[in-house]
């Protein structure tokens, strides 16, 4: 069995990063409308910003979706 990558969702990291980012943009949702608490979702974008996404054309367009979300629920 494959290891998953950083953020536990897909072995490739690209992908993994991609998955997590769509994941993100549900939990900012749920976060503006307080269906879910701020700072773990915070913590997990702050994680995300870490991630250096090499030239995946998609990881590069989910970076951009990262910033506002980012922007949507500050890190602190």
């Amino acid at each position: 069995m494959e290891r998953l990558g950083r953020f536990d969702h897909h072995p490739d990291s690209a992908i993994d990063f991609c998955i997590e980012v769509e994941q993100l943009e549900g939990l900012t949702f749920n976060v503006e409308r307080r269906l879910d608490e701020r700072a773990p979702v915070a913590q997990r974008i702050e994680r995300a910003m870490d991630f250096r996404v090499g030239g995946d054309r998609n990881a590069v367009a989910a970076t951009g979706v990262l910033r506002g979300l980012e922007r949507r629920i500050p890190t602190d």
